[in-house]
């Protein structure tokens, strides 16, 4: 009996020559690219066809320069929105609060409404905003009652922010 070692490799058979094989070639594959280095030039930046170079570098538009008042607005504040004091005495009516717009939660649609200090809420009909009482929640307007009096909301695509009050049901 012929002692091995726990260390030793199993003898090559049919099975073990294919990887012995790729692996050789991987190696030499490495090897090339060693010995090549960076010595590729790449193609020049542009068209395969076409005009020179130097004719497309002046055909490119000029670099946008950012005014620093763009740079420091957040992308999130709307750039039309009216001063915080003419917001406030057109949604005077509702005492405080803001019909900021609708969300629709499966079939169910609500008002989103800002409130007294920076509070945003939802409102669906029957609940109450200030001393209104939800009437209705379109995607378009939102329709407020308050005793006999009455006040929609209008926003989107049916056209600006606007409100109108008015007597009756």
């Amino acid at each position: 009996m012929k002692l091995r070692s726990r260390f030793a490799l199993p003898p090559l058979d049919r099975s073990s020559m294919l990887p012995l094989a790729l692996a050789a070639l991987l190696c030499a594959a490495v090897a090339f690219q060693a010995l090549i280095g960076s010595a590729l030039d790449l193609p020049a930046v542009g068209p395969v066809r076409g005009a020179s170079p130097a004719r497309l570098v002046a055909d490119r538009p000029p670099v946008a320069i950012a005014v620093p008042a763009t740079n420091v607005r957040s992308i999130f504040t709307p750039i039309l929105s009216p001063p915080k004091e003419a917001a406030a005495g057109s949604q005077a009516p509702l005492g405080g609060y803001s019909v900021l717009g609708v969300i629709q939660i499966g079939r169910a649609t609500f008002a989103v409404v800002r409130g007294p200090g920076e509070r945003t809420l939802r409102a669906g009909p029957g609940q109450r905003i200030g001393e209104w009482r939800v009437h209705r929640v379109t995607r378009d307007e939102v329709r407020l009652v308050r005793g006999g009096e009455r006040m929609t909301v209008r926003f989107g695509p049916s056209g600006p922010v606007t409100t109108a009050a008015g007597k009756g049901v």
